[in-house]
């Protein structure tokens, strides 16, 4: 439910729909990198469907930069629109409409992993075993301090790119992935040598993901949380969806892998809301 104060800027911009809004979205850091286009996509949806009611728009990359740096600059006179997990923290500063982005998916994490550790990995059956192999992450990424709460090892890396030669370089024993960048990547970053899928391993936590706002932002942050709104009930954010991420699913082979649960200790205080649209391990492995 929308703030009163938040209506009143929908309102006022709904009043005001012949001026042109610019929003800009983070971008990756590298133009190998693909992570980002499904979010984009379902993010030009919402606002397409609120131009009636909001007025017309421009979405446009912002410069390439990591997660913390979009969050040092989502305060500025650009509407900067990002993507990350959920935090109870970062409510203090950002808004959030309570859309999963990617339904659950990314609550699945398949590794690669270095030479060395693959002559392990086979044995593992419990997560004693699984806490003796360490983890590469990105900074400012949720998953590190998941992982270590858990009690893995993490290392990490302030340039996504550079986690590939380290893991091959054996700087760590693996690198976890969603299900729909596991592929890709290895195509991108296959070539360095040094590592592979693992075939019988994954992770799983509850891992939503939501498109954030700054909270002196509640202008942008209506028109996104209605945009959402409307693409979630009438299906065509679930079409975006399958048209990205349904074969992923099957090529991953969740029924075929010895799934890890973990705990994810930072959901304290979210907007439950996020369960009518979020996929369970169940719906997720038979589809």
């Amino acid at each position: 439910m929308l703030l009163p104060a938040i209506n009143a800027y929908a309102e006022e911009l709904a009043d005001n729909s012949a001026s042109i809004t610019n929003y800009q979205y983070r971008t990756p850091g590298s133009t190998g990198d693909h992570r980002f286009s499904y979010e984009m996509e379902l993010l030009r949806l919402a606002l397409d469907k609120t131009t009636p009611e909001f007025g017309p728009y421009t979405l446009t990359p912002a410069a390439p930069m990591n997660l913390p740096r979009a969050m040092a600059l989502a305060t500025g006179k650009d509407n900067l629109i990002f993507k990350t997990s959920y935090a109870q923290k970062l409510t203090n500063t950002f808004y959030y409409p309570a859309y999963p982005i990617d339904r659950g998916i990314f609550s699945y994490r398949i590794c690669f992993e270095n030479n060395q550790s693959a002559t392990q990995t086979g044995n593992i059956v419990n997560l004693e075993q699984l806490r003796k192999l360490s983890i590469g992450q990105g900074v400012g990424w949720l998953d590190s301090d998941i992982l270590k709460h858990n009690g893995f090892s993490v290392m990490e890396a302030a340039n996504y790119e550079n986690l590939f030669p380290m893991l091959a370089g054996e700087r760590f024993d693996l690198f976890c992935r969603g299900p729909s960048e596991i592929q890709p990547e290895w195509q991108n970053y296959g070539d360095i040598g040094g590592f592979r899928i693992n075939p019988n391993l994954a992770l799983y936590y509850p891992l939503p993901r939501f498109f954030w706002v700054h909270k002196s932002k509640p202008k942008v942050f209506a028109r996104l949380n209605r945009g959402l709104q409307l693409a979630y009930t009438d299906g065509s954010a679930l079409e975006l969806w399958r048209k990205h991420y349904q074969a992923n699913l099957g090529a991953i082979n969740l029924n075929n892998r010895r799934i890890f649960i973990l705990r994810n200790p930072y959901l304290e205080g979210i907007n439950e809301k996020y369960k009518e649209y979020f996929l369970g391990r169940q719906e997720l492995e038979l589809r």
